[in-house]
């Protein structure tokens, strides 16, 4: 099988199963989502170090952890992505799978209006103004509705600026996990042992899946740093949508999750910018492979 090819259906596989993930986490909605967040911490940097201490070897993963010297941009991501946990998990507990899914449709959009504000970078026009069309639609709901989908905005905000701490990172996304969980461990560690409620009082099935939770998180971040290895970062950027797709799928179908106008005007608005955003990269990637032939 081509390495592309191999890139491709790994991809396919890590932003599939994130969409999937209301389906996971509605099996233990039964559970606070704080609690959750606190179990999800440590099954992670549990399961972590095994697959690390094994796939790297003692020395050379003890050399990579020594060689990190960004705690601060860690701690900043850690917290970003417990915020980002925390609001993702509440909003699949409280039946709001259609505003998770649109927070993660404006990630990409976010990041290009991140770019613009940290690293001054200059998007084509359809680029800027999916940026414009995004906001103006936050607006007008706003305005229309007098309620902002804050849940959208949280999730796209919190996921755009990760992803720009991870930018800056000099350590793959597996390492960049470890480290995470480990600034979020002691936290976790308090929460759990003494304001978590027994997980004894819960069913089998919900205790079960629980269990999974480590492992659940880390699979498909680590077929997504696979297939980041073996396709270009453009493709990858075009897989990305498959998330939130399959997200407005189960939300609509599954959920029956209502779209009244409030929802209708965000989705449909955040939909549009996308449009024009995927236009703009297009472009974006043309212009780069006709330099390439040059």
């Amino acid at each position: 099988m081509k390495t592309s090819l191999r890139g491709s259906l790994a991809a396919i596989f890590a932003y599939g199963t994130w969409g999937l993930f209301p389906v996971y986490f509605k099996l233990i909605s039964a559970i606070n989502p704080v609690d959750v967040i606190a179990w999800r911490v440590l099954l992670c940097f549990i399961f972590l170090f095994l697959v690390l201490l094994i796939w790297l070897r003692p020395a050379k993963f003890i050399r990579q952890l020594k060689s990190i010297d960004q705690w601060w941009l860690l701690l900043a991501s850690a917290i970003l992505l417990a915020i980002n946990w925390l609001v993702f998990v509440y909003a699949v507990k409280t039946d709001q799978v259609l505003q998770s899914s649109m927070g993660y449709f404006l990630v990409p959009i976010i990041s290009v209006g991140l770019g613009m504000l940290v690293f001054s970078e200059r998007p084509n026009r359809l680029k800027l103004f999916a940026v414009v069309l995004a906001a103006v639609g936050m607006l007008l709901t706003f305005i229309v509705a007098g309620e902002i989908p804050w849940i959208a905005l949280v999730l796209g905000i919190t996921f755009g600026i990760y992803g720009m701490c991870r930018k800056k990172a000099k350590f793959d996304s597996t390492i960049g996990l470890f480290l995470e969980t480990v600034m979020l461990l002691p936290i976790a560690i308090l929460y759990l042992l003494f304001w978590t409620e027994p997980l004894s009082s819960f069913d089998t099935p919900t205790r079960n899946a629980l269990y999974l939770l480590g492992v659940v998180t880390t699979v498909p971040l680590v077929a997504m740093l696979f297939a980041a290895r073996r396709i270009e970062l453009s493709a990858l950027g075009f897989y990305q949508y498959i998330t939130p797709s399959v997200q407005l799928v189960l939300a609509v179908l599954i959920y029956n999750e209502t779209l009244d106008l409030v929802r209708t005007m965000a989705l449909v608005t955040t939909l549009v910018a996308v449009f024009f955003w995927l236009c703009g990269s297009w472009v974006t990637l043309s212009q780069r492979r006709k330099r390439a032939q040059c």
